[in-house]
This record gives C-alpha cells, sequence and structure tokens, in this order.
C-alpha cells in the first residue's frame, strides 16, 4: 500500500515561511521549544489523517530542509 501525499510539507510555502520568519526572531533554547511545539502539532495532525510513522517522518525531514534553505536564502 503506497500512501499519496497531495501537499507535501515542504512544497507548502506559506507554511515554510510562516516556520522561517518566526526562527529568525527567536535564538536558543525558544527556537527549540518552537520547532518542536510546532512540529508536535504537525505530527499530530499527520496521525490523525492516519499516515504512517515512515511518512511522517519522510514529511517533516523535507520540511525541515524547506525551512533551512529558507533561513540560508
Amino acid at each position: 500500500m503506497s500512501n499519496v501525499i497531495l501537499f507535501p510539507l515542504h512544497s507548502r510555502s506559506c507554511l515554510v515561511q510562516s516556520i522561517a520568519d518566526a526562527l529568525r526572531t527567536v535564538h536558543g533554547p525558544a527556537a527549540n521549544s518552537f520547532w518542536r511545539e510546532r512540529i508536535a502539532g504537525i505530527v499530530a495532525d499527520l496521525r490523525s489523517s492516519g499516515l504512517p510513522d515512515a511518512a511522517i517522518r519522510e514529511q517533516i525531514l523535507g520540511l525541515q530542509d524547506a525551512v533551512q534553505g529558507q533561513l540560508a536564502g
């Protein structure tokens, strides 16, 4: 069985931009807390939609790469 992700997290430009904007304004432990809380909410949403853990991990890693790219650019 395969899972089709119609709107992968890394392609959601508003999501990527909003996280990057927030991380530009917070630093250190506050940035870590923000990231963990935001990702926990996203993971909970993905789990409630029935996505398996491996697919969730792939989505989160893609989102992380996109946010890091936005912060570097």
